[in-house]
C-alpha cells in the first residue's frame, strides 16, 4: 500500500500556513480604546520600534493550520494505491491460441505455462485476463479472479480441436481493455502466426486504440505434416447391388515420401494403400467403395500414417453415411429414356416416381407437393397449370428438376421469372455435336464421377440446346463453345436444376451413356430437401439439425457411445447443437429414447493443417488507430491510471475534506468567542 496524489503541485498551496502565523506574530490593536479630554493634553506614549517575536494562543495558531494543511490536501486529490483492481497501473489480456494447429510441437502446454509464470511473477499493480481462443473466444480468468485460483483454471484447460480467428480474439481481447478504468493496456498473443489466419484479416478497419499488441516470433517458416480432409461419401446403386464411393483428400507438407491411408467401414478394412508424395501436389484426391447394407447406418473412419509428422491430430477422417430412405418424384414429361430411368425395377429402394396426368393437372393444384422432387419438361410451362405447379413446388422448398425441351414465348417469360434468359437455340446437329467441356467436380452431383467406376462425362455429346444465361444461379457444365448446359438457380427456397436440352436422342447422347442413371439419382439426390450435411461439422461450432416428419420432439439429445454430451430444446422442428470439442462419429437422440435418430460426423478444418507461419505479421499493425503508445506500460501517468471518480470512492479524501472544515468551523467559533470576551 503507498500514497499518493493526483495533483501534486497543489500543495505549493501549503505555503498559506504563513498566513495564520503572520497574524499571530504581529502586534495587535487595543480594542474597546475610549479617549478622556482631560488627559489629551498628557505626553504621547512612543510605541515601540520592534514587534514582540511571540506566540501569544499556541492551540488557535495550530487550528488555524491544520485547516489550510487539510484543506490543500484535499485539493491535491490524495488516494491509496493497494493491490486491488480499481488502481492498477498495467492491464493485460493473454489470448491463447487453442485451435488444432497449436498442438503441433506442445506448443498448447507451452503457452500455458508462460501464462501460469507471468500470474505468479506480476506484481500486484498488474491485473491479468485471460481468453481461450477455441472456436470462439472464451473468458477464463477475469480481471478480478484470484491469481492462485487463476493458475488453476490455466492448468485445467484442455487442447482443441478447434479453429479461432485470430481477429475474433484480438477483437475480444480489446472489448475487455475499454471496460477497464485507466492504466496502460496490452494484448499477449500466444499461438503459432498461421499464415492462413492473419490472411483472412487483411480488410478489417482499424479498432486498437492506444494498446500494444505483442506477438510470438515462429523461429522456422513451417513444419511437416500429413493429414486428411474433405471427407465425402455418397450411396449409389450398380444394377442390384448398393456402395458407397468414399473420396478424401491427403495433405502434405514437408519431406515425407510416403504415406499409409486405411480405412475402415463399420470395423471393417475396406481400403488401404501407400501413397508415394514425392513430386506429388500439396493435397492430392483419394477414392475408396465398399458395399454396403442400404438398409443401414455405414459408420467409416480414415487413417493416414507417416513421417515425419507433427501434427497427429489430423490423421483421422470420419464417416457417417445413412442407410436409403425412398424418395418420391413427381414427373411431368414425355422422354420414355426418363421414364425408363425412374422405373421402378432401376430406381428400387431409391426413388418412388408418381406420373402426373397432363391432362388432370387441376387435382395437383388443389392439393400440397406431395413428392421431394419435381422433373418437367419445359413443354408443360406453356399452360397455367405447369407454371403454377413449378412454383408451389419452389416455394415449398421443395426441388425441381427442369429439362427445356422446347422454347415458346410463354416458356421464356417462365424462365425468366425463374432467374435465366433464353438467347434461342443452337443446332450443332448430330452430324458435330458438342462434347462436355467443364463440369464442376466439386459439385455434390458430379464428384463422385471423378472416379472411373462411373463413367467418363466427357464421352456426352449435346446435338441441340437452349442458350441460356444465368442472372440468379450459375452453370455446372459448360459444352466446347462455353455455352451453359445445367444450371443451379438460387433464388428460391427449393433447390431448381435446369438442363438446357431435353433427354431425348435427336438432343444428347446421355440417356444411353453408361452415367445417365447414376447422374439421374445423384440430381434427384441433390434437388431433395435436405434435413443434414454430413461431414460438414467442425469441432465446437453450432450445428443446425433439422427434424422431419417425425412426432413433436421437445429435445435434441448428442451421445458418444451412450454417455449424453449435451441437449438442447427444438424449435419449429430445429435445434441448434454445439457441436463436441473432439473429431468424432457421435449420435442423436430425441428426448430421452433409447434408439440412435442419427449419426453425425465431427471433422477438424482443413485450414488448422496448413502448419506455414508468418515471421512477423504486420497485421496488427495496421489495426491500430492512430499512432501507438510503444513506451513501457509502467510509465503511464497517474491521471491516465487513476480518475476523479475513483478518488471519490475513497475514504480518505471525504476524512480530509470534513476534518478541514471542521476545523475551520471551530477556529471561527474560538474567534468569536474571543472577541467578545473583550466586550
Amino acid at each position: 500500500m503507498s500514497f499518493a496524489f493526483l495533483n501534486p503541485w497543489l500543495w505549493l498551496g501549503v505555503a498559506a500556513v504563513a498566513a495564520p502565523i503572520w497574524l499571530h506574530l504581529q502586534r495587535k490593536k487595543e480594542r474597546n480604546l475610549v479617549r478622556f479630554a482631560a488627559v489629551q493634553f498628557l505626553d504621547h506614549q512612543p510605541k515601540a520600534r520592534g514587534r514582540p517575536l511571540r506566540v501569544r494562543n499556541v492551540l488557535l495558531l495550530l487550528l488555524r493550520a491544520l485547516a489550510v494543511f487539510l484543506v490543500v490536501g484535499a485539493f491535491s486529490w490524495p488516494y491509496l494505491r493497494r493491490n486491488d483492481r480499481r488502481f492498477a497501473t498495467r492491464n493485460r489480456v493473454y489470448v491463447l491460441d487453442n485451435s488444432l494447429s497449436r498442438q503441433a510441437n506442445d506448443g498448447f502446454n507451452r503457452d500455458k505455462q508462460r501464462i501460469v509464470h507471468d500470474l505468479s511473477a506480476a506484481g500486484p499493480d498488474t491485473r491479468i485476463a485471460v481468453l481461450n481462443l477455441a472456436g470462439t473466444p472464451q473468458l477464463v480468468v477475469g480481471f478480478s479472479d484470484d491469481r492462485q485460483v487463476a493458475m488453476e483454471k490455466v492448468r485445467e484447460l484442455k487442447a482443441s480441436f478447434g479453429r479461432g480467428s485470430y481477429l475474433d480474439g484480438i477483437q475480444q481481447a480489446n472489448a475487455l481493455l475499454a471496460e477497464v478504468g485507466g492504466g496502460a493496456k496490452q494484448i499477449v498473443f500466444l499461438g503459432d502466426s498461421q499464415a492462413n489466419q492473419w490472411q483472412e484479416s487483411l480488410t478489417t478497419a482499424p479498432f486498437l486504440r492506444q494498446v500494444q499488441v505483442e506477438l510470438p516470433k515462429s523461429p522456422i517458416a513451417q513444419l511437416p505434416n500429413l493429414w486428411l480432409c474433405e471427407p465425402r461419401a455418397q450411396r449409389i446403386f450398380l444394377g442390384e447391388t448398393s456402395r458407397v464411393n468414399f473420396t478424401m483428400r491427403l495433405g502434405h507438407l514437408g519431406p515425407a515420401r510416403s504415406a499409409k491411408v486405411t480405412l475402415r467401414a463399420n470395423g471393417r478394412k475396406v481400403y488401404e494403400r501407400n501413397v508415394y508424395l514425392e513430386g506429388q501436389p500439396q493435397t492430392m484426391s483419394l477414392q475408396a467403395q465398399c458395399e454396403a447394407d442400404p438398409t443401414a447406418w455405414l459408420l467409416a473412419q480414415a487413417e493416414v500414417d507417416g513421417s515425419p509428422d507433427s501434427l497427429p491430430g489430423d490423421n483421422h477422417l470420419y464417416f457417417a453415411v445413412p442407410p436409403v430412405v425412398e424418395g418420391r418424384v413427381a414427373l411431368l414429361a414425355r422422354s420414355p429414356y426418363l421414364r425408363l430411368g425412374l422405373a421402378p425395377d432401376v430406381m428400387r429402394g431409391q426413388w418412388r416416381v408418381r406420373l402426373l396426368d397432363p391432362s388432370s393437372l387441376e387435382a395437383e393444384l388443389s392439393a400440397e407437393p406431395e413428392s421431394d422432387v419435381l422433373c418437367l419438361e419445359s413443354a408443360y410451362l406453356q399452360g397455367p397449370e405447369g407454371r403454377s405447379i413449378l412454383k408451389r413446388y419452389l416455394e415449398a422448398g421443395r426441388g425441381v428438376l427442369l429439362l427445356v425441351n422446347r422454347l415458346s414465348p410463354v416458356i421464356d417469360v417462365s424462365l425468366r421469372e425463374l432467374g435465366f434468359e433464353c438467347e434461342g437455340v443452337f443446332e450443332p446437329g448430330t452430324a458435330k455435336p458438342e462434347h462436355f467441356q467443364f463440369v464442376s467436380s466439386n459439385h455434390s452431383i458430379f464428384h463422385p464421377f471423378e472416379s472411373p467406376d462411373f463413367g467418363n462425362l466427357m464421352e456426352v455429346t449435346v446435338s441441340r440446346y437452349a442458350r441460356l444465361r444465368a442472372t440468379a444461379g450459375h452453370p455446372l457444365i459448360l459444352s466446347e463453345s462455353g455455352s451453359g448446359l445445367f444450371f443451379e438457380s438460387t433464388k428460391y427456397p427449393g433447390k431448381l436444376y435446369i438442363m438446357a436440352f431435353g433427354l431425348d436422342r435427336e438432343e444428347t447422347s446421355w440417356p444411353v451413356h453408361q452415367t445417365f442413371i447414376p447422374f439421374l439419382d445423384l440430381a434427384l439426390q441433390a434437388a431433395r430437401p435436405q434435413d443434414f450435411t454430413l461431414g460438414a461439422f467442425q469441432p465446437g461450432e453450432m450445428g443446425i439439425i433439422q427434424l422431419g416428419g417425425e412426432p413433436p420432439v421437445g429435445a435434441v439429445v448428442l451421445r458418444d457411445k451412450g454417455v449424453e454430451l449435451g441437449r438442447v430444446p427444438v424449435n419449429r422442428a430445429r435445434a441448434s447443437l454445439p457441436m463436441p470439442d473432439k473429431p468424432g462419429i457421435y449420435g442423436i437422440t430425441l428426448d430421452d429414447r433409447g434408439e440412435i435418430y442419427r449419426f453425425i460426423s465431427v471433422n477438424p478444418s482443413p485450414r488448422e493443417s496448413e502448419l506455414v507461419y508468418l515471421q512477423s505479421p504486420r497485421v496488427p499493425a495496421e489495426w491500430s488507430v492512430g499512432e501507438r503508445d510503444r513506451t513501457d506500460p509502467s510509465g503511464a501517468t497517474e491521471a491516465g491510471r487513476v480518475g476523479f471518480s475513483s478518488i471519490l470512492k475513497q475514504h480518505i479524501w471525504w476524512w480530509m475534506v470534513l476534518l478541514g472544515l471542521l476545523a475551520l468551523a471551530l477556529e471561527t467559533t474560538w474567534t468569536l468567542a474571543k472577541e467578545n470576551s473583550f466586550e
